[in-house]
């Protein structure tokens, strides 16, 4: 609910916007020491979307497109250009300044509703512009190991938010895919408990 109230608060009181940039920092120097760990609760959308949009979300498979990181960099450099050409003019008023980082969340935030429920509840995770500077920032940060035991039943994945297959990487013995958020949600599920995160 504070997420909301942020939402809300933002449009009445613009420096609230600042918030998100105070987010966006954090999630990539905490992406550089422990990956996407931030965007597991630490996020405030993030969490948003995993209490209240949730249950409203259809859980279907979410096209690999919006994961692919040509449509990652697309949307992230349509959103870096609104702030670059909103900014500029504002400059000085820090009060109005906080204005495009409001006009921002709010666009964002309707963006990953309106997919979450379509598709997957953390489907705006698999494109957020944050999110995929933590992946590639801190890919090989405490990543996810997947021991000989596995033996591929598919647990793992039912319960991954970013709809990662852990199974999938039991050759190699780790899981390359820097989007996971260590959440050990996995780990958890795991009935060979043959996974675990490296420390």
């Amino acid at each position: 609910m504070s997420f909301v109230g942020l939402l809300i608060g933002g449009i009445f009181y613009p420096p609230i916007g600042y918030f998100m940039l105070i987010c966006m920092i954090a999630a990539m120097a905490y992406g550089v020491v422990k990956g996407r760990s931030w965007c597991d609760w630490m996020c405030p959308r993030g969490s948003f979307f995993d209490v209240l949009l949730k249950p409203f979300s259809r859980q279907r498979e979410v096209p690999g497109f919006f994961s692919h990181w040509v449509f990652r960099a697309v949307w992230m450099t349509v959103l870096m250009s609104v702030l670059a050409v909103r900014l500029p003019p504002l400059w000085g008023d820090w009060y109005s300044m906080g204005k495009p980082f409001v006009t921002l969340l709010l666009v964002t935030t309707a963006v990953g509703i309106i997919f979450g429920l379509i598709y997957h509840q953390r489907i705006w995770c698999m494109f957020c512009p944050m999110g995929s500077m933590a992946n590639m920032l801190g890919r090989k940060k405490q990543p996810l190991l997947v021991a000989s035991g596995c033996n591929g039943c598919g647990q793992c994945e039912k319960v991954c938010r970013m709809q990662i297959y852990p199974g999938a990487y039991k050759e190699d013995g780790i899981v390359a895919d820097g989007d996971c958020l260590k959440c050990s949600y996995c780990i958890d599920e795991c009935p060979q408990k043959a996974l675990r995160l490296d420390q």
